[in-house]
């Protein structure tokens, strides 16, 4: 405001000063011409139309006044010149206008796209280092997950989970719910194990965890996701001690699920780990079961489902070297089918091989969990009861033998009925001299020849009965 009315009074001055002048002698208008010119080329520049309008005009004015008193025509070719160059410059400023508004669209519009480009920029390289610390975390698990390769067992598989990936993720609580492996079992819990900062106490509470898991993934072969608020079996999970939000994950080998694993409480920037991680367990609770199946039948018999002889002398010099070291007594009874070999030609070797399986079954149901069972011969059995003295030793045979001879076995409709006889030896009465020793090879051959003697006196009176060396 303050500017315009300078402008404006400056403006009246310089009309009034002009016309003072040019009354006096018209020709000072050619001297006064360049600062008239400048004076519009000042007023065009600040875009004051009216005043350049007004300013024009009188100037106009003057110079036909000029050309009247002094009868010449130059005093109007001055206004035209000046006009001529004003319209000029006017268009020349025009074109510049426009030409520095296109710039500062241009230059407005590249500071927006720049702007905005530095934004995705930030974002990307944002991006780019989650990205890049989820690698990173990611080929760390990779890295700790190796020590599985090494593990043989369920029990090193959990440890090695305890100890070198579990304190690495976010969560709570973890359970590894394996299923059994048999045909006849399918779909049956076999073993449940936990991992990770917390654990559950109780195996009533790890069942009915280990239920409710089944029944919420039901035979999914994908992660599900559960949370308090949105399944049914909520009050069932609460009563199991449950963190929430808890993920199941299956464990699948082609498409057969062998296992779930249980995440309680985990963070959801740890999700692509726990994936990882599940599909890693998938094949290292399957290599565990390969091996365990190959280890079992490498060291059981297939047909009677006890020790072979090779794995029993192994475990049977183990237990006489605790009886050594203990002075524990310790029982060994040698027992053989009688007349098996005409059982075997009267009813042929497929009712002859089920007979056995069904004698190492009654065998197997009358001994105690820590008795060792083995197949000694074609169809002579090996019984190692450790901590039993001679009489009980001897009772245990008897209630073997008893046992077998009450049994009517219905084989492939044919029954049919075998007797026992039964060896029996003890140490340490027939040992002699049962020092502790490094290796106690010695004193086991030495009790298995004695048991096996018995059982020759057991044949020679009469078989079905139970003798003792000693």
């Amino acid at each position: 405001m303050w500017r315009r009315l300078g402008v404006v009074v400056s403006s009246a001055l310089l009309v009034l000063g002009l016309y003072l002048v040019t009354a006096r002698d018209p020709k000072a208008l050619l001297f006064l011409f360049p600062f008239a010119f400048l004076y519009a080329f000042y007023l065009l520049i600040v875009s004051d139309r009216a005043l350049l309008l007004s300013f024009g005009v009188f100037w106009l004015a003057l110079s036909l006044w000029a050309s009247v008193e002094k009868r010449a025509i130059l005093f109007l070719v001055l206004p035209v010149l000046g006009a001529f160059m004003v319209g000029a410059l006017f268009l020349y400023l025009k074109h510049w206008d426009r030409k520095i508004r296109g710039a500062d669209l241009r230059k407005g519009s590249a500071k927006k796209e720049t702007e905005l480009l530095r934004q995705r920029y930030e974002a990307r390289m944002e991006s780019l280092t989650h990205l890049e610390q989820r690698v990173g975390g990611l080929l760390r698990l990779f890295e700790r997950a190796r020590d599985f390769n090494e593990c043989l067992s369920l029990s090193e598989l959990v440890a090695v989970l305890a100890k070198k990936i579990a304190p690495h993720l976010e969560f709570t609580k973890g359970t590894l719910i394996l299923f059994s492996s048999l045909p006849e079992d399918k779909g049956r819990v076999s073993q449940i194990l936990s991992f990770g900062p917390k654990k559950r106490i109780g195996d009533g509470i790890h069942q009915q965890f280990a239920d409710a898991c089944i029944r919420a993934a039901q035979d999914s072969e994908q992660l599900v996701k559960l949370e308090a608020a949105g399944i049914e079996e909520a009050n069932q999970f609460e009563r199991c001690e449950t963190e929430w939000p808890v993920w199941v994950f299956p464990l699948c080998v082609e498409h057969e699920r062998i296992a779930l694993m249980v995440v309680e409480g985990g963070s959801e920037n740890d999700l692509a780990s726990f994936e990882i991680l599940a599909s890693q367990l998938s094949l290292q609770v399957k290599k565990i079961r390969l091996y365990e199946t190959v280890k079992e039948v490498s060291i059981i018999d297939g047909l009677t489902h006890v020790f072979v002889r090779r794995h029993f002398l192994e475990r049977f010099r183990e237990e006489l070297k605790r009886a050594v070291r203990y002075r524990f007594p310790l029982s060994v009874l040698m027992v053989d089918v009688d007349d098996f070999k005409s059982y075997n030609d009267k009813f042929g070797h497929l009712v002859g091989d089920r007979t056995l399986r069904e004698v190492a079954q009654v065998i197997r149901e009358n001994v105690r969990r820590v008795d060792v069972i083995g197949r000694y011969g074609g169809e002579e059995f090996i019984i190692v009861a450790p901590e039993i003295e001679k009489r009980k030793g001897l009772e245990l045979a008897e209630r073997v033998r008893s046992s077998i001879a009450r049994r009517r076995f219905s084989i492939y409709d044919v029954e049919t009925r075998v007797t026992l006889s039964v060896g029996a030896s003890s140490f340490p009465e027939d040992v002699r001299g049962a020092q502790v020793l490094e290796s106690s090879e010695a004193e086991s051959r030495e009790l298995i020849e004695k048991a096996d003697q018995a059982l020759y006196r057991a044949k020679e009176e009469g078989r079905n009965r139970v003798v003792s060396y000693s």
